[in-house]
């Protein structure tokens, strides 16, 4: 039995490869493939396995799996869980709720962005600043005492390390609870070291002196790390909104209905009802259900969707149509070559996916 799931909190191909082992662990389970972009998990069972036992091996992880076919938004957990902000996978759906959440994900990302990059550009700049100065002599010496600029630094770095940075530090406690590791997992004990070294030093400088300790400090390497890597995440994010955007484009090209021959009679069918070697009748100015070869008729079909040529192609008995095209002129008849997921739109739909 092969099932399909949605899978939530996902954010690397660390995190699918984590949920794919822990699922292939589960008795009953042949296979799962985790699909990253498309934010789905593909699983091979030899008996059935509740989305619960799923969940119970995957949630305290972070991650979270509903079943495809029956997922309620309503049902789902109100709270945002520890990845909230940081899922990558592109909308691609139309669920309103689905798509409304993915947005306010975005949002939140965004806000964290817009506080934490001025600081980490001005602090960036700082650190070069000052590497000029020391090690090249190319500029004066900083305008700021090493004192005051460590404070600085340190009441910066606070709310960017356990505000910003939350995601790092529940990457630490789920490596050390479960010892699974993943991005968050470094970017976190790096981050956190160098912050928690930095405030030792700084707050009791006893330790610093005892120790002979360099008088360098950290906190701007906690506040550049964590802000670039948050910029990052916003961009990544953001383009695959759009991306998924598209991809809704691509998916409304394709026809809802087909019109077939059925014991000499035209008959109005859903498309996914269609089978191969049906004769399927296409008049002018509507779409393409799927893919197959003309067996009757001569037209001219709009591939732009396909080539991005304007200009429409002529077709005649024997030549090729492709699903989801537009049928400018003549009426036609065509066998039916490829249906469902094999026709050249879904491919495509798949490989942008």
């Amino acid at each position: 039995m092969k099932h399909i799931y949605d899978v939530k909190g996902m954010h690397c191909a660390s995190c699918a490869s984590i949920i794919k082992r822990k699922l292939e662990k589960l008795p009953g389970i042949k296979q799962a493939d985790v699909n990253l972009p498309a934010e789905i998990a593909e699983v091979t069972m030899d008996t059935h396995v509740d989305t619960s036992a799923m969940n119970t091996a995957i949630s305290p992880l972070g991650y979270t799996i509903t079943d495809s076919t029956t997922t309620n938004p309503k049902s789902l957990p109100a709270q945002a869980g520890p990845h909230f902000g940081h899922d990558m996978g592109a909308v691609v759906t139309s669920d309103t709720a689905k798509k409304t959440e993915k947005l306010a994900e975005l949002g939140k990302l965004r806000q964290k962005t817009l506080f934490v990059m001025p600081i980490a550009l001005i602090i960036f700049v700082l650190m070069i600043w000052d590497l000029l100065a020391q090690q090249f002599n190319l500029l004066p010496e900083l305008p700021l005492s090493m004192m005051f600029f460590n404070r600085l630094s340190f009441v910066l770095a606070t709310p960017i390390m356990f505000w910003i940075g939350q995601p790092y530090l529940l990457g630490i406690l789920r490596f050390i609870k479960y010892r699974v590791a993943n991005m968050d997992s470094l970017v976190g004990i790096g981050t956190l070291v160098a912050y928690t070294y930095s405030s030792i030093m700084l707050l009791f400088p006893e330790i610093q002196t005892y120790l002979h300790a360099p008088e360098g400090l950290y906190f701007d390497v906690t506040i550049v790390v964590i802000g670039f890597i948050t910029l990052g995440k916003y961009l990544e994010a953001r383009s695959k909104l759009k991306t998924g955007e598209a991809i809704e484009k691509l998916l409304g090209l394709q026809a809802k209905t087909a019109l077939v021959l059925r014991a000499g009679h035209e008959v109005e069918i859903p498309v996914s009802e269609l089978k191969v070697g049906d004769i399927v009748i296409v008049k002018p100015g509507t779409k393409i259900p799927v893919d197959g070869k003309i067996t009757q008729g001569e037209t001219s079909v709009d591939e732009s969707m396909l080539t991005g040529e304007p200009l429409p192609v002529d077709k005649t008995v024997g030549d090729k149509v492709v699903g989801g095209t537009l049928n400018k002129q003549g009426s036609i008849q065509f066998r039916a070559t490829v249906v469902g997921a094999g026709t050249v739109l879904s491919q495509k739909l798949s490989s942008n996916a």
